[in-house]
Parts: C-alpha cells; sequence; structure tokens
C-alpha cells in the first residue's frame, strides 16, 4: 500500500469513527503506531481537523472536511497566493 492510499483508509477509519486509539488504528493499517502519529501530523500540517475523542475512543474530524489528493499548476498557485495577499 503506497502513501496514499495509507492516508485514504486512515480518512475512512476517521469518517466512520472507528480508529480506536492510535496502536489499535496501526494495526488496522498494518503499520507502526509511530506512523500512525507521523501520518495524524501529516494531515494536521494540511488542514485537517482531527482530534481524539475519549467519548468515542477514536480520532475524528471536529468538523466536515475532504481529502483531494491532486496536482495544480504552478500559475494557479500564483493566482492563489496572490489573491491571498490582497
Amino acid at each position: 500500500m503506497n502513501f496514499i492510499e495509507k492516508i485514504e483508509r486512515l480518512d475512512s477509519q476517521i469518517r466512520h469513527g472507528s480508529t480506536g486509539n492510535a496502536e489499535e488504528l496501526a494495526q488496522k493499517l498494518g503499520i507502526s503506531k509511530r506512523s500512525v502519529f507521523n501520518y495524524l501530523k501529516w494531515m494536521k500540517d494540511r488542514g485537517a481537523p482531527i482530534t481524539f475523542s475519549r467519548i468515542r475512543k477514536s480520532y475524528i474530524y471536529d468538523q466536515e472536511v475532504e481529502f483531494v489528493a491532486t496536482f495544480v499548476s504552478s500559475a494557479l498557485m500564483q493566482e492563489v497566493e496572490q489573491s491571498n495577499n490582497i
């Protein structure tokens, strides 16, 4: 399973509220507990509002989000950056 597939599976587990704790999630994904934390950090660094719910005993999204893996042209990114600086 490649990086994007692991992120997609992690996203799916979070959406279904079925991650369990980090150790359980690592077993479900077939990765180490340390890798779970690395993937969660990668997602959070890119804006994913992930928290751990002690009540649900699962990682959850604090708000509704979509994970989209795509390529964006440099020209479009420059337009976005310029519009953000206004």
